[in-house]
């Protein structure tokens, strides 16, 4: 738990380091997630994510993303999608972004209280109108530990580190690109479904001036 703690904290201070010349915001993300088992070893995942920016004022971005996944043994998952995400410009107008991803997804228990999961995903990022094609690292790493306050609620931390490993014509450079922090509980419905609601700390990087959104996640999980 004490090691947890640390590596939260040193998250916090690396945003706050870099947090002195940024833009901030103030959004909202809405996931809803859903995964089919087809058997034992594969399911499909349907991923819907509308964003709102300006303080929620303002629409930003949709995401859909389909993917199929093959577990391995109980620990191991493999598996591969394509996301369609549109993107509302604030000086009007739209993007169009086609990506292709494969995913690495290990879970287990730390102890009996501490889940952990790691995914380590690849991304081809294409958008329309260009020719290039970004190629970016995302690592997430999550931990989610019961609160013993309600039945079914636990809290939850993760953090998404994003690399970008070339430069395009249309804007990406190389290196870091983004940080996701998020703090918050994840509460148990029912069998078939849980939600997620917390803060999340948003740290994009640019070529002249950072970007910090400050986001209420809410994630809502289904399975069948």
């Amino acid at each position: 738990m004490r090691k947890i703690c640390l590596f939260l904290l040193l998250i916090i201070v690396q945003i706050s380091a870099h947090a002195e010349d940024t833009i901030e915001d103030g959004r909202y993300w809405l996931t809803l997630n859903h995964d089919y088992h087809l058997n034992d070893q594969w399911r499909i995942n349907l991923h819907l994510q509308p964003r709102w920016r300006n303080e929620g004022s303002a629409f930003d971005q949709i995401i859909y993303r389909p993917s199929l996944y093959y577990k391995v043994n109980p620990s191991l998952s493999l598996g591969a999608g394509y996301g369609f995400i549109l993107t509302h410009l604030p000086s009007g107008g739209n993007t169009h972004e086609h990506r292709i991803w494969e995913d690495v997804i290990y879970q287990t228990n730390l102890t009996e209280q501490i889940k952990f999961l790691s995914r380590s995903r690849l991304e081809q990022r294409a958008l329309e109108g260009q020719s290039d094609v970004a190629h970016r690292f995302r690592q997430t790493v999550r931990f989610s530990m019961p609160t013993h306050i309600i039945n079914g609620l636990s809290a939850v931390f993760y953090d998404e580190y994003f690399i970008n490993t070339n430069n395009t014509s249309w804007g990406v450079h190389r290196g870091f690109d983004q940080n996701r922090a998020f703090i918050g509980v994840n509460y148990q419905l029912n069998p078939h479904a849980n939600m997620d609601v917390g803060y999340l700390n948003q740290y994009v990087n640019r070529p002249n001036v950072d970007a910090e959104n400050h986001v209420l996640a809410i994630t809502v999980n289904t399975q069948f």
